[in-house]
């Protein structure tokens, strides 16, 4: 069992540094009011609606600490919650690829939060931790998504294909961006 953890994501000329920290209790009332955001609704698997939604949404993500499925942060900037961030475990035969996944709230959007994020996460899954060893990184999203098509762009993850919808959890096509370990 791995132990959540934290992450540092450097700061920029332009950017504070950000932290990406296990989840809490102390974060419903801010995962509630993100979740209200309507534009970042439309892109979400699982949305919450209220604070008993959050608190399950929280104990799953400690769960998946706790078995290694997925690695969950709330990332913080300056002591406020900006984000979300995820590393998905390879699920064979389905995929080989470990998975990316994020979003960031609203008043958070287009300072480069996310690409900060993906980047961190890429360099420490590649970097020889041995928490989730990864010699393939996959980051999907739903096609119209174009901040998460411009963040894959942005960190060097490649267009690999397009999925096609698998209602109704996912009932619209997906893009797939991929990158492979340095060699």
């Amino acid at each position: 069992m791995t132990s959540p953890m934290t992450l540092t994501v450097d700061p920029t000329p332009t950017a504070p540094a950000l932290t990406l920290r296990p989840w809490q209790d102390s974060d419903i009332p801010a995962l509630v009011v993100a979740h209200g955001d309507q534009a970042m609704r439309r892109w979400l698997i699982r949305p919450i609606d209220d604070e008993d939604q959050a608190r399950a949404w929280v104990a799953d993500q400690h769960t998946g600490w706790a078995d290694q499925t997925h690695l969950s942060w709330a990332v913080e900037e300056g002591g406020t919650l900006v984000g979300y961030f995820v590393i998905k475990a390879a699920s064979p035969p389905k995929t080989l690829a470990t998975g990316l996944g994020y979003w960031t709230v609203a008043g958070a959007r287009g300072k480069g939060i996310a690409s900060r994020c993906v980047d961190t996460a890429t360099q420490w899954l590649f970097g020889g931790q041995d928490v989730m060893p990864s010699d393939e990184i996959e980051l999907l999203h739903t096609v119209g998504n174009e901040g998460s098509c411009r963040v894959a762009h942005k960190c060097g993850y490649i267009l690999d294909s397009v999925l096609p919808s698998m209602p109704p959890k996912f009932p619209d096509e997906a893009h797939r961006h991929l990158r492979k370990r340095p060699v």
